[in-house]
């Protein structure tokens, strides 16, 4: 557009106004308002711009005519119309500007999101049971996008990300699937310690191998336990007859038979402080028994015998 000249002595002498109006009409009217590209966005940047410089114009040329004079009242209201028109359509086109980069910018940080769920629901069924918020989080999107200010760019980021954030997964699956599998082929009688196996897969291979280590040696101990406390309380039994005060004050309720004896042999599996605390219990409870005697005990390790 040319620049806008008035020159007034009490009347006006010259004015381009004319045309200078019907040109920024034109500019305003051929403004493309469907933006897409990043070549729309930048014409629409440079019509704001064109606007801007338009209402500057405007007033200096109101300035300019009131200084020159006072009597030209229909000059000064057609330069306050199209002054107001000018900024109007400024003001419209940067919301628009504004608005549709927004709806672009949310269009490809969704469009990213929907990518990487997809890639989530063709894993295992194992790992559709793990928590995933982090390889959706929407704030890991957002940063990649930070300051990029073309389509193009926000776009090449968020496929990046989407690349690294499947490597991530594929990585994960692989991860779950073998830790299923190691809860899967313990024995038998270790499948009930994992109720939580949903959980368990999550972890790292080397927190699930603590896990399970821990475990089944406390299961082994408590068993141990309660099979040495089993085999005391036979004992027990088999010196009832001694122990019970009603045979004692009537014998001639019992048919005594003569006692034969018999060898007992002990094999307890346990950790060593355990072992040991068990036969402590066994020597106080029958080292001094008249009835029977403690010939011998062994601690053993178990690979002793293989």
């Amino acid at each position: 557009m040319d620049q806008l000249i008035i020159k007034l002595t009490g009347k006006i002498q010259s004015s381009n106004f004319d045309e200078w109006k019907n040109d920024l009409f034109a500019q305003i009217q051929s403004t493309n308002t469907e933006l897409t590209t990043d070549d729309d966005f930048g014409a629409a940047t440079r019509h704001v711009k064109l606007f801007k410089a338009a209402e500057k114009s405007l007033k200096e040329a109101k300035q300019s005519a009131i200084d020159q004079a006072a009597d030209i009242q229909r000059l000064f209201t057609a330069i306050d119309d199209i002054s107001e028109e000018a900024r109007q359509a400024r003001l419209s086109l940067e919301r628009q500007i504004k608005a549709r980069k927004l709806e672009i910018k949310k269009g490809i940080l969704q469009s990213g999101i929907d990518v990487v769920r997809a890639f989530i629901d063709m894993q295992s069924a194992d790992f559709q049971m793990i928590e995933h918020f982090r390889y959706l989080d929407r704030n890991s999107f957002e940063s990649v996008v930070r300051g990029k200010a073309g389509i193009k760019g926000m776009q090449f980021a968020i496929d990046g990300l989407c690349d690294t954030i499947k490597i991530e997964i594929s990585q994960k699956a692989a991860e779950v699937t073998n830790n299923g599998v190691a809860i899967d082929t313990l024995p038998s009688q270790y499948q009930l310690l994992f109720p939580d196996r949903h959980s368990l897969i999550a972890l790292t291979q080397q927190a699930l191998n603590l896990t399970i280590d821990k475990r089944i040696a406390l299961f082994n101990e408590e068993n141990t336990k309660r099979k040495a406390e089993k085999v005391i309380n036979e004992l027990k039994k088999l010196e009832e007859v001694d122990l019970n005060p009603d045979i004692r004050l009537h014998p001639e309720s019992v048919n005594f038979v003569e006692k034969e004896k018999y060898r007992l042999v002990i094999d307890i599996l346990s950790s060593k402080e355990t072992a040991i605390e068990i036969a402590r219990s066994i020597r106080q409870a029958y080292g001094d028994n008249d009835n029977a005697s403690i010939s011998s005990m062994k601690l053993t390790r178990l690979h002793d015998y293989t």
